[in-house]
């Protein structure tokens, strides 16, 4: 197969990333946020390259609430002071303190809440009522191709993805970066894929049109300018490419009864009978509200401890600093800034909305990761910051409601929307992945595929039941015909738009 080789990103340059979680609104982002050479770091630029300003302090392992002075030490004995047991982190408004045998040490400890097993890094978060199923095996079941729509795809400008692996400390662009379709896919702008186009439904070109790997499509397709698939094109409907519009460097798969009108077909073509899959897998979507619920009931907010109606109604600069757990919020709703540092492997969930008027940030430290449940609708109306670019797999968002920006937004995540329409209403550039409900380009769009979300460490014994391919994952990603999970043997062992290697299933056809 014809592939390109390791291409440089477009606008390294930290695009913001606009969008909204409806196809009536939300306005878009202008380009703020500048990452710095080929790693993708952040500066910490905001709108037009001032500073985000960073207000407030924070007290570790617990919260204060910011008047631009800084609490430094630890302060005992006054009201408000708390005290655990070694091997918890105690937070609270401005004071913290530890004992060991009853004395007071006067010093923070740093220990972590919730399991032992998955704070040090050994086990995973488990999904509320859920014994086997942890946080990691739900993020690797999900996001299997950089953008996937639950219904069409609308491009009035650019759009283009590429992959890479965080796991690699070279952050080499390669390709990968699929883009999957439930519905009609329409690009009057130009599109490059890194990865495979899976569509079911039809496809409608106008412009410059790329594809680096397969091309799939249920009905029929029609290029109205120069267009590309560098592998195979496989397609239940005719194709429509007058004077060479399009040229395949692969085989031509179609049924008996379709016609070529004008496709250049470098291989060879097909006739036989094509049976495009539904790419994404909108029919068992997953119960944010649900999840939510039950980390409502079963959470690590009293060991902190930290209350969990903490972020509501916040009138001056916050910062939160929490320790590996499992925490629960009724709502965020913020009228100035709010800071959340994480510094282990963490579970946030939200019963209610998100609103923020100010700066919002959540910062990763180096050995954390974050699964982010909102049961209701996310919307930030300043400079925002979720995650990090140069590791976005560890960063997995789930919203039942719809997920807006209207200022610089800096997305280092895998963002899980399927309820609603996600519009592009301004310059956005996205490291990580989106599933959304659809997709609305009204300005260029740039995602970097991460290909190490693939691999998240999971809970899900290798041999348990399923139904088919999405009720499993790798290191056992093919449910066999004995309804168990086990190696893949074939590529269509896997999910689209995966590819077999070695028992499992890869972004990218191996070389």
């Amino acid at each position: 197969m014809a592939r390109r080789g390791a291409r440089l990103w477009v606008a390294m340059a930290m695009a913001a990333c606009g969008g909204s979680g409806d196809d009536s609104g939300g306005t878009g982002l202008s380009a703020g946020t500048t990452m710095m050479g080929s790693t993708g770091t952040a500066s910490g630029t905001g709108s037009a390259g001032t500073e985000v300003p960073t207000t407030g302090s924070t007290v570790s392992g617990g919260v204060s609430d910011s008047t631009g002075t800084s609490t430094t030490g630890p302060t005992t004995g006054e009201p408000g002071t708390s005290t655990t047991s070694p091997g918890t982190s105690t937070g609270t408004t401005g004071t913290t303190t530890a004992t060991t045998g009853g004395e007071t040490t006067g010093e923070t400890t740093s220990g972590t809440t919730g399991a032992v097993d998955f704070c040090d890094g050994e086990g995973g978060i488990l999904l509320p009522g859920d014994e086997v199923t942890c946080t990691g095996d739900l993020g690797k079941k999900t996001f299997l191709f950089a953008i996937c729509s639950c219904s069409g795809l609308t491009a009035n400008n650019s759009l283009k993805t590429d992959s890479f692996d965080s796991n690699d400390p070279n952050m080499v662009p390669m390709d990968g970066g699929s883009v999957g379709v439930n519905g009609p896919y329409n690009a009057a702008s130009m599109v490059d894929i890194g990865g495979s186009l899976w569509v079911d439904g039809k496809i409608q070109t106008f412009n410059a049109h790329q594809v680096a790997q397969q091309l799939k499509c249920s009905d029929d397709l029609t290029a109205g300018s120069a267009s590309h698939v560098a592998d195979d094109l496989f397609t239940e409907g005719n194709l429509f490419a007058q004077n060479m519009t399009l040229t395949i460097d692969g085989d031509l798969h179609m049924l008996p009864n379709k016609t070529n009108n004008g496709a250049k077909v470098l291989g060879a073509t097909i006739k036989e009978q094509v049976d495009v899959k539904t790419p994404c897998d909108c029919e068992d979507l997953i119960d944010v509200p649900k999840i939510v619920s039950g980390y409502m009931q079963d959470n690590d907010n009293d060991a902190l401890p930290i209350a969990p109606d903490e972020l509501v109604g916040l009138p001056q600069p916050k910062s939160v600093e929490l320790p590996c757990g499992r925490y629960f919020f009724t709502a965020i709703d913020s009228n100035s800034s709010l800071d959340i540092t994480l510094t282990g492997r963490t579970v946030i969930a939200i019963a209610g909305d998100v609103q923020n008027a100010g700066a919002f940030h959540i910062t990763l430290g180096p050995e954390a990761e974050l699964d982010l449940f909102i049961a209701g609708d996310a919307n930030f109306n300043n400079v925002a910051t979720i995650g990090d670019p140069k590791r976005p797999a560890a960063t997995r968002i789930y919203v039942g409601g719809s997920f807006k920006f209207a200022s610089n937004f800096t997305l280092g995540a895998n963002l899980y929307q399927p309820n609603a329409v996600f519009t592009a209403n301004n310059m956005s550039e996205i490291w990580g992945a989106l599933f959304v409900g659809g997709l609305q380009l009204a300005s260029p769009l740039v995602v970097h595929y991460d290909q190490a979300i693939l691999d998240l460490d999971g809970c899900d014994p290798p041999d348990q039941g399923c139904g088919d391919c999405h009720d499993c994952a790798n290191p056992t990603p093919a449910c066999t015909p004995e309804g168990t999970c086990g190696p893949c043997v074939v590529d269509d062992d896997c999910c689209p738009p995966l590819v077999c290697d070695a028992g499992m299933c890869k972004a990218i056809i191996p070389q």
